[in-house]
């Protein structure tokens, strides 16, 4: 057998998508010319990625690695930031990739085997949404289900509330104005795909209440993140849940869990029909542990997926791996860099997207819609205030 050559290179591209977004892959390359690909994007943490990964290119300069558990190790810390998380992940997902691409075999392969053909994805356009009105959401979604097929839009409605910032009579606007936008995409769509919301975790016990009982009226199939989970008693996430349920939705989360003791503690409170872990966080194997986990305990897996088109690839080789997965995240339609930085895209049809029938993800980036050379230039301080942003909107 041949040994495993040496790797030689760690490259961090960047993409800047808008202002409030930036993509950062990482290319991870051997003496013997073969590349590895992962996405280590996270909002706002550009500058500590860039400095860590110059970190990582100094290693392979100073000795001989043959593989990435030196330079996972060489990051691991017993508290991880968002940031260095991603980048942890995105060297496991790039030695992965680099691993189904030595061998000929599509990463859904390097994962176990393929269990379907295409995975079931919704379309999160919420980032894509530049006019905020109620009919910029609608017209929005209404494009995205013309042109993509998705089986669901998800959007993120509730631009500037927070419970603890905000007083009564400024709580109820911004919620109403979240209402409204909810309902335009709701009729726009017209029974043709469902639409999912995502709370962010915006909202105090009381104001989740409200908030389900009127989403649930006006027709949303999934709710995600009504509340701060974690700061709720298990009790009360029961009965959100069962509130959900009266309605007719089903109550998501879990994307800010990290391992498989976060997944079992938060499957044991009983609040979550659907669990959707991020895989910038928990890493591949990890990911797809807490994800077995999930569905050996009778809750619905799939991915929050909010990122660029490395990871979105990742995800579903990663998503037609697992059992009883329900749904992929995508993101899609904020940027025509998506279609430069990946020409020829995944097939999709009838809401599904095709798993890859070549090497690795199914896709080599094309660098030439990337940038090295801005690597550290600093994002936004915060993003707060920004609309479509996410939870500091």
């Amino acid at each position: 057998m041949t040994p495993t050559a040496t790797l030689s290179e760690i490259t961090l591209w960047r993409a800047d998508v808008s202002a409030k977004t930036t993509w950062l892959l990482l290319c991870l390359r051997d003496a013997a010319g073969n590349e590895g690909w992962g996405e280590a994007t996270s909002f706002g943490n550009e500058v500590e990625i860039a400095g860590l990964a110059a970190h990582l290119r100094d290693l392979l300069n100073s000795e001989a690695i043959r593989g990435v558990q030196p330079l996972l190790a060489a990051l691991r810390q017993s508290e991880i930031a968002p940031g260095r998380r991603a980048l942890l992940s995105a060297l496991e997902q790039a030695g992965l990739d680099l691993a189904a691409r030595r061998a000929g075999l599509p990463l859904a392969e390097i994962m176990g085997g393929a269990r379907c053909d295409a995975v079931p994805f919704y379309a999160n356009i919420n980032r894509g949404i530049s006019d905020r009105s109620p009919k910029g959401f609608a017209d929005r979604a209404r494009a995205m289900i013309e042109t993509t097929g998705a089986c669901a839009v998800k959007i993120a409605p509730f631009d500037g509330y927070r419970w603890d910032r905000l007083d009564w009579p400024e709580r109820r606007a911004v919620m109403e104005q979240g209402f409204a936008r909810v309902d335009a995409v709701r009729q726009a769509l017209a029974g043709t795909a469902d639409v999912f919301v995502d709370c962010h975790a915006r909202f105090d016990l009381q104001g989740a209440r409200t908030v389900i009982a009127e989403l649930c009226r006006i027709g949303v199939a999934w709710i995600e993140e009504p509340a701060d989970m974690h700061l709720v008693a298990p009790e009360d996430q029961r009965r959100l849940r069962a509130a959900c349920h009266s309605g007719g939705a089903r109550l998501a989360g879990g994307e800010n869990v990290t391992d498989c003791a976060g997944m079992a503690a938060l499957l044991a409170d009983g609040g979550h029909d659907v669990v959707l872990p991020d895989l910038r966080l928990t890493g591949v194997q990890e990911g797809v542990a807490m994800l077995r986990l999930a569905a050996a305990s009778g809750v619905a897996a799939s991915l929050h997926n909010p990122v660029g088109p490395v990871l979105d690839a990742i995800s579903v080789e990663v998503a037609a791996s697992l059992p009883a997965f329900l749904i992929l995240e995508r993101q899609i339609g904020e940027s025509d860099l998506t279609a430069r930085i990946r020409p020829d895209p995944a097939a999709q049809a009838k809401g599904r997207v095709a798993i890859s029938d070549t090497a690795g993800f199914g896709f080599v980036p094309d660098t030439s819609a990337l940038d090295t050379t801005r690597a550290a230039t600093p994002g936004l301080a915060s993003f707060t205030g920004t609309p479509g942003a996410g939870p500091d909107a």
